[in-house]
């Protein structure tokens, strides 16, 4: 028995010298952290479109659109309340556009029954005879036409080409109501759940239709449904007589095309060649990129969509310089994870997708270890951002925004990291631990901090005080 007893004490002993020497390992405990628990912010409405879109030579679209929406939320519905952002380019609400949009809604039916309804603006408003209690769903179906403005924003045609954003009717969030925002036409104050969509587009034969699907070259074949899963919204890019450079990314083998000017092929190849390191770069480094193909098209505002983005120009300025261009590349590229991937309202909390895209393009360019980011005192004075950076896009007193949501945001952020994560891959670690905890669910300023207290046992809010605005 003494034997045994001495055998026991000097295997605790070497395990007690080897816990010494290893800190960090721990024999008795795998880990010293509770396990996490993700709490996403509620949709309250899910939905599935099934859109079929037709384009004739006259460029007048033509287009069904049936939603089944099904009430997620835990009170019942009145009404059915939507996006309807084409109706915003009309003469009516654009009346300076010397080119307006026309709409013309030709039916509207809830459940096959011609329904009642108010289009104010984008809100588009229909009564329920009855009331729609939690988990039940309604049918909803509207048959309507239109034209693109020549200067709209992000639907609008350019050039040759039409840039169909938020083209159909979308279904908002529901939170004690419709999360429903005014437009606005700075910033995104449209916020939708991720969807399924099944789109059939025809149009000439000389256009070429680029989407947020992978099977763009189906469209080719009239009549021919393709699926779009689990996305926040579709966009479609009708382009006259394009013809794309294609790559691969070493990375998960996506397929990249950029579709541009043929007089200029050497901005083509740079912006192809940018595409595929970023991709490559922030699939190392987050995650594969879910899908299997991705599409640039140079030209117009630089914005992200599922799938495909457009870079060409900063809200109606003149076209940037190539540089520009690649970093604008790099950083729409970067949002198909902070905001394709993880969702969060764009007009409640900006800085969640943008902030962190920001922050993702500095790692692209190396400027983790490099950066200075005591020079958030310099940004305040010259740019007056004394207030968080979470507030909602009707609080920054006339202004978007912007240095907020990029500047301020991913200072503080990058301030931040170099204090807790100390070094560029735990930092990056970080931010692809957030990206798979909330993947395909939405997030908010609270639960963001809540998630980041955790990674880096912190037991107070004293590090997020005076930039964020805490509940």
């Amino acid at each position: 028995m003494k034997r045994s007893l001495l055998v026991c004490c000097a295997i605790v002993s070497v395990l007690l010298i080897f816990s010494f020497f290893f800190k960090g390992v721990s024999f008795f405990s795998t880990s010293s952290k509770e396990p996490f628990n993700a709490k996403e912010v509620p949709s309250g409405s899910k939905s599935t479109y099934h859109l079929s879109l037709e384009m004739d030579e006259d460029e007048k679209f033509y287009v069904e659109a049936e939603i089944d929406i099904t009430n997620v939320s835990e009170e019942n519905w009145n009404e059915i309340v939507l996006y309807f952002i084409p109706n915003m380019f009309t003469k009516e609400n654009a009346p300076t556009l010397e080119n307006p949009a026309s709409v013309n809604i030709h039916s509207l039916f809830i459940d096959e029954k011609v329904s009642d309804y108010s289009l104010d603006k984008d809100t588009l408003s229909l009564p329920l005879s009855t009331q729609l209690p939690p988990g039940k769903n309604i049918k909803f179906r509207m048959v309507y036409d239109f034209t693109l403005p020549s200067e709209g924003l992000r639907f609008t045609k350019e050039g040759e080409n039409f840039h169909l954003a938020q083209w159909y009717p979308m279904v908002p969030t529901y939170r004690n109501g419709w999360n429903k925002q005014e437009y606005r036409t700075r910033g995104e104050t449209y916020h939708t759940s991720f969807s399924d969509f099944r789109l059939i587009v025809d149009v000439p034969a000389s256009y070429t239709v680029v989407s947020s699907s992978d099977q763009d070259d189906s469209f080719k074949i009239k009549g021919t449904e393709v699926l779009v899963e689990n996305e926040k919204e579709v966009f479609l890019g009708v382009l006259k007589n394009a013809s794309p450079l294609e790559k691969s990314s070493s990375q998960n083998k996506v397929n990249v095309r950029v579709f541009g000017s043929n007089e200029n092929p050497e901005q083509k190849k740079e912006v192809l060649e940018t595409t595929v390191n970023a991709l490559d770069y922030f699939q190392s480094k987050f995650g594969d990129y879910t899908g299997k193909q991705f599409d640039v098209i140079i030209g117009g505002l630089g914005m992200e969509y599922p799938g495909v983005v457009t870079v060409g120009s900063i809200y109606n300025s003149k076209p940037v310089d190539i540089d520009s261009l690649k970093r604008m590349v790099v950083h729409e590229v970067a949002h198909q994870w902070f905001y394709g991937m993880v969702s969060n309202d764009p007009f409640k909390d900006a800085w969640l997708d943008e902030g962190l895209a920001t922050i993702a393009e500095r790692f692209y360019y190396g400027n983790f270890e490099k950066a200075n980011y005591a020079l958030q005192k310099d940004l305040q004075k010259r740019t007056g951002t004394t207030l968080p950076v979470n507030l909602s896009l009707d609080q920054y007193l006339g202004q978007y925004g912007s240095n907020y949501f990029y500047g301020k945001a991913s200072t503080q952020l990058g301030m931040f990291l170099k204090k807790n994560a100390v070094k560029e891959e735990k930092a990056l670690d970080f931010l692809k631990s957030y990206i798979s905890t909330y993947k395909y669910k939405e997030v908010n300023t609270n639960e963001f901090v809540r998630f980041t207290k955790h990674y880096f046992n912190l037991n107070s809010n004293e590090e997020f005080e005076g930039w964020l605005e805490l509940n």
